[in-house]
């Protein structure tokens, strides 16, 4: 007979869970509070999002970019990097 198994996933690398997003139970994904004094990644996606840059979020998070204080506080020359 025939073999109707579900699919394999196996070869299909999962992404690690977000610290800025949580995944609802019905598949809608909103921010997580911010666990921080300065607001955490909540508050550099925020900011990210006032400059239309919201897609760079999770870049900014797997590098650890995650204090908007820190970040407001460099000078040019350092943002450029």
């Amino acid at each position: 007979g025939a073999s109707s198994g579900a699919a394999s996933t196996s070869g299909v690398a999962s992404l690690p869970p977000s610290r800025l997003f949580k995944l609802l139970p019905d598949g809608r994904t909103v921010h997580r509070e911010p666990s921080s004094p300065t607001g955490g990644m909540a508050a550099v996606a925020a900011a990210l999002a006032q400059i239309n840059l919201q897609a760079y979020a999770a870049a900014f998070d797997a590098e650890g970019y995650d204090d908007i204080a820190f970040l407001r506080g460099l000078d040019p020359a350092e943002r450029a990097d």
